[in-house]
């Protein structure tokens, strides 16, 4: 093998040609001279002269060709060899000088047969120590193994080839470390020889970028995963792009069966699919939704209600492409407040009832009203009343609402017949899911042949120990009785006994109620003379200022039920200073801007104190409003003219006639002629005209005052 690589390299040399070249010419030229003596002897008798001309000719000739020929040649080899030495110049330049490290190898053997100066730099080995070894030594033992094989593919795929390697790089302690580079590896034959051209870029940056962009994906994703509520990514489709794990787990779905889903189609329930899309489109707009509330259904087919907070997400022109939600669980807060909501109207129910009650001395239409109470709150079809007779002992029909025929009017039960017999004598209710059950015990289901009745309740009325009768309670479909249900029922039964009750002792009750308001007043009264002992300068002040307020009131055409309303008003118009404190209420100097904006504020301390006490609501204008001035400068809300109630109008005229009119720390009683000369002369400013009118009017005189 070797000789044949001399023998080519030697047949390929110039000096090879050239001295063919005169070997064949050589030839010519004797085969020519010979012939050309052959015709000069024919015509000269000196053939030793021709024949030395022959010679030098010969001579002379074949230097000239040879010398021709030869620096044709060597003009030719030098622009040759000077241009592959530029080229090759500027290949190494090039490849020295490359920002990438190169490398050459040979295919069949692995070896290295040149490097540049960048993979010097990567490996921190020269080349020299390089050249020659195999290439998979570029890397560390982790990779040479990896190594090997991408070189294998590139020479039997026999094409490039670009991935991800890291190349060994020694320090000058002897330790090694690893530098992430891309490798891009070409098979390359040049003059029947096979190389692998390697190029190494360093990607050290790019992979510590990628390291933490993917730290920080991972901890975003730990963040979503440990997150307590869903966060859901939404794209102009409704096509969920994100979940977290909380989502998927209240959904009961993988993460993979939500991504790639449409929101409304998969994940909302059907009857409101419209309304939550039209939610989303207003936010796909642009227009503000940044809270909304609606059901999801899960796996299971449950619907649990989810609290929305929503963010855009926008691309660099500024467009909206998705929307960032999370979402809260919130049907335990749901529940609980449709819980508190059915309980408060429960208690709304009991209280109208009570309503009823009291306001009605008929019991008939007061089973009348109490029923379309049970019959909403409840959410049943009808309902009825059968009042048991203390002389027959049994059950007669009293009141019913809700049914389509009017046979249930003939109902009579002794106790302990049917159902509604049966809970009179054993004092409990009882319910039928199913009353078209041949073993329900429904006894009176001819009377019921067309009202289509499945569901039925019955609950004893008892009262002080007696039972009064029964109260029934129907549904035309199944229902669920749970016990929140019953005890309102229950409820609702003792509410009706306590009608019937009232029904007989009507009387007792007049007295109660009569009683009762008379504590309400006498309370009111206490309140009033608790506040007086506070300040005992306006002692008495209080009940003349009120029977002041009346006697003007009475003039002035107000009606007796109106007359109770204005004296609680006038007892307690002063309620609110119990909420100023003693250095300021108390004080006996002029009170700072400060001090007055509190002492201020005592009627809407009236108010929120009494506000919440129905039966004093009617009574609540002079407490609140007795410091507004008919010119609208008083408070505290500065009411103007008849903007302030009538009542109020008049109290704010007593009120100051007894205040000028009795020694004060802050001043000296007034006259009876200066207090009637100031209250003429805030007609129209303070007071109301026609009340200073009707004032002026009365027959007594202003020094009349009771004396307590």
């Amino acid at each position: 093998m070797v000789r044949n690589r001399k023998m080519k390299r030697f047949t390929t040399h110039p000096i090879f040609y050239i001295v063919l070249l005169y070997l064949l010419f050589g030839g010519l030229w004797i085969a020519i001279s010979d012939h050309l003596l052959e015709m000069l002897v024919t015509n000269s008798h000196d053939l030793t002269t021709l024949q030395t001309y022959k010679g030098w000719f010969f001579v002379a000739a074949s230097a000239g060709l040879l010398f021709a020929v030869m620096r044709s040649e060597f003009r030719t080899r030098i622009t040759a060899e000077a241009a592959l030495r530029e080229s090759e110049e500027k290949y190494r330049l090039l490849m020295h000088n490359a920002n990438d490290g190169i490398v050459i190898a040979d295919a069949e053997s692995g070896e290295i047969l040149e490097v540049n100066r960048k993979i010097e730099e990567l490996t921190g080995v020269k080349a020299d120590r390089l050249i020659g070894r195999h290439i998979t030594e570029l890397h560390s033992s982790g990779n040479k193994e990896r190594c090997r094989k991408l070189f294998q593919e590139v020479i039997d795929r026999k094409s490039s080839l670009v991935d991800d390697i890291c190349i060994l790089h020694r320090d000058n302690d002897g330790n090694g470390r690893d530098i992430p580079v891309e490798i891009n590896a070409n098979l390359v034959e040049i003059g029947g020889k096979k190389i692998i051209q390697g190029i190494f870029r360093d990607i050290t940056q790019r992979s510590t970028a990628e390291a933490a962009r993917r730290k920080e994906k991972e901890r975003a994703e730990q963040y979503l995963d440990v997150a307590g509520v869903i966060l859901r990514v939404l794209d102009q489709s409704g096509v969920v792009t994100l979940i977290n794990r909380k989502g998927s787990e209240i959904l009961g779905y993988g993460e993979e069966e939500i991504v790639g889903k449409n929101w409304f189609e998969h994940f909302v329930p059907e009857r409101l699919g419209k309304e939550v899309r039209e939610v989303f489109a207003r936010l796909m707009a642009g227009r503000a939704v940044e809270y909304y509330e609606n059901p999801i259904t899960t796996r299971s087919g449950e619907e649990r209600t989810i609290a929305w907070h929503n963010t855009l997400i926008k691309d660099e022109h500024g467009r909206i492409i998705a929307t960032l939600s999370s979402g809260e669980d919130v049907t335990a807060r749901k529940k609980a407040e449709e819980q508190a909501r059915y309980r408060l109207e429960h208690l709304t129910t009991l209280h109208a009832i009570d309503l009823i009650i009291s306001s009605n001395l008929d019991l008939r239409i007061t089973l009348q009203e109490m029923l379309d109470l049970v019959i909403t709150q409840l959410h049943v079809d009808a309902a009825d009343v059968l009042l048991l007779s203390p002389h027959t002992q049994m059950l007669e029909f009293a009141a019913m609402q809700g049914f389509r025929d009017t046979r249930i009017q003939h109902s009579r039960l002794r106790l302990g017949e049917g159902l509604a017999g049966r809970a009179a004598l054993e004092l409990r209710s009882i319910r039928v899911p199913d009353l078209t059950a041949p073993d329900s015990g429904y006894v009176r289901a001819p009377l019921l042949e067309r009202e289509g009745f499945v569901a039925y309740a019955v609950v004893p009325l008892i009262a002080k120990g007696q039972v009064k009768g029964v109260l029934e309670v129907l549904n035309r479909a199944a229902m669920v009785f749970d016990e929140e249900w019953i005890g309102f029922l229950e409820a609702l039964a003792a509410q009706a006994a306590i009608a019937i009750d009232n029904a007989t002792l009507f009387k007792d009750l007049q007295r109660s109620n009569a009683e009762l308001i008379l504590a309400y007043d006498t309370t009111i009264e206490g309140w009033a003379r608790a506040l007086e002992l506070r300040d005992q300068e306006t002692e008495g002040h209080t009940q003349r200022a009120a029977e002041m307020t009346l006697r003007i009131a009475g003039l002035m055409g107000i009606s007796e039920t109106e007359l109770v309303h204005i004296r609680r008003g006038s007892l307690l118009h002063d309620i609110g200073k119990m909420s100023i404190p003693d250095s300021i209420l108390l004080k006996t100097g002029p009170l700072t801007d400060e001090e007055w904006t509190i002492m201020r504020r005592h009627p809407v301390y009236a108010f929120e104190l009494l506000s919440p006490i129905a039966y004093l609501k009617p009574a609540l204008d002079i407490p609140y409003c007795h410091h507004e001035r008919w010119d609208g400068t008083g408070y505290p809300r500065g009411l103007k003219a008849e903007q302030i109630p009538l009542a109020a109008r008049i109290f704010a005229l007593a009120d100051t006639w007894d205040a000028l009119y009795s020694d004060r720390r802050y001043h000296a009683a007034w006259s009876e002629e200066k207090v009637r000369e100031f209250i003429r002369s805030q007609a129209g400013v303070q007071f109301d005209p026609k009340v200073v009118e009707v004032f002026f009017g009365m027959e007594r005189t202003l020094k009349e005052r009771v004396v307590s």
